[in-house]
């Protein structure tokens, strides 16, 4: 399908001009997609995405079906077009240490809700909010001699339509205050540095995970 106003007789040039882009040459302007890895195609994903020059493009989940070698790869290709083009990328993944690696600022959601938020550096030292200290409880550690102490969380994921009243973390939450965290939702607490944390846990002691 044709994007943009690209007159028919530069269609070739400009689809080669975007295939080096992420880093494919000339040969695979015929390739059918069943010629193609899942790393190749996610490279073509990637160039229809960046075809129309946008401002903004929005990589839902863009390496989770993809080898540790190959994502490693695609997201190294995001940061060249990001840095040589200025595109904001708005990335949203479950695996923190994919997003530790690329994202500058981070939210971390929950059922549409934000239950922390700010500078990367900083959702990755205490204070955490407890699902934030969960979901980096699962990201594995290089030394083999570390301890590691993995948050499970209990029960299943409520629905989004229908979310729980108060905190909408607290039918899961392992540090789960009481009835405030049923009835009121959680106000926003500044950690310092543009970091928030939505939680009625008092910030003296979030900052004591260890």
């Amino acid at each position: 399908r044709r994007v943009g106003k690209v007159p028919r007789d530069r269609v070739h040039e400009e689809v080669v001009k975007l295939l080096r882009a992420v880093k494919l040459d000339e040969s695979y302007y015929h390739r059918r997609p069943r010629q193609l890895s899942g790393g190749q195609k996610q490279r073509v994903a990637i160039a229809r995405a960046i075809a129309t020059h946008p401002e903004l493009v929005i990589c839902d989940e863009p390496v989770s079906a993809l080898d540790v070698s190959v994502q490693a790869s695609i997201l190294n290709l995001l940061l060249d077009l990001q840095r040589e083009s200025g595109i904001t990328l708005a990335f949203i993944s479950h695996d923190l240490s994919v997003v530790r690696f690329f994202s500058d600022y981070v939210a971390v959601m929950y059922l549409g809700k934000i239950c922390e938020i700010g500078p990367a550096e900083a959702i990755y030292a205490p204070p955490y909010h407890p699902y934030t200290e969960a979901l980096l409880s699962a990201v594995p550690v290089a030394d083999p001699e570390a301890e590691q102490k993995r948050i499970r969380l209990e029960g299943s994921v409520p629905s989004a339509l229908n979310p729980p009243t108060g905190c909408h973390f607290h039918t899961r939450c392992p540090r789960k205050l009481g009835d405030v965290c049923e009835e009121m939702e959680p106000p926003a607490q500044d950690a310092g540095g543009g970091h928030c944390i939505y939680c009625h846990i008092p910030l003296a002691e979030l900052r004591q995970v260890e």
